[in-house]
């Protein structure tokens, strides 16, 4: 098979050079946007769940209480001084099990600590991010304000 010479000049090659680097850029950007867009739309569908429509606490079980989120999905159970937590992953049940800070989290309204075993527990952004209140009361306060 014979080859053809390309005889073009230097600037068309430079622009064609340019116009294949802009191509190549422009798809990387677009694919990005694309899987943010999705990763995105993935997480606020499996919360599905707007805070001014929370009536009940979230099942314990669906949040990993290291990361204080909701994973939508059974967690490990952690049985610790005969109450369960729940960790996403080996490294969370460790921590669970060995720091008691892991355990511990601060009620938005009163300011109080609460043991996330017994909190009524609510997500609070598309994100899946949770907050524990000492009880359904102080959600409704904390609501309010």
């Amino acid at each position: 098979m014979k080859t053809r010479k390309h005889n073009a000049s230097p600037k068309s090659l430079r622009k064609d050079k340019l116009v294949a680097y802009l191509t190549l850029v422009s798809l990387i950007v677009v694919a990005t946007v694309a899987v943010f867009w999705i990763q995105g739309y993935r997480i606020g569908s499996s919360v599905g769940i707007a805070t001014d429509e929370i009536k009940t606490p979230i099942d314990p079980s669906l949040v990993c209480m290291v990361n204080d989120a909701y994973m939508g999905v059974a967690q490990i159970p952690v049985p610790v001084n005969g109450k369960t937590y729940y960790g996403c992953c080996e490294m969370c049940v460790d921590k669970l099990n060995n720091l008691e800070s892991a355990r511990i989290a601060i009620d938005p309204y009163s300011g109080n600590p609460v043991d996330k075993s017994e909190a009524f527990i609510v997500v609070t952004n598309q994100q899946g991010a949770v907050a524990y209140f000492e009880s359904e009361a102080n959600y409704n306060a904390f609501k309010k304000n």
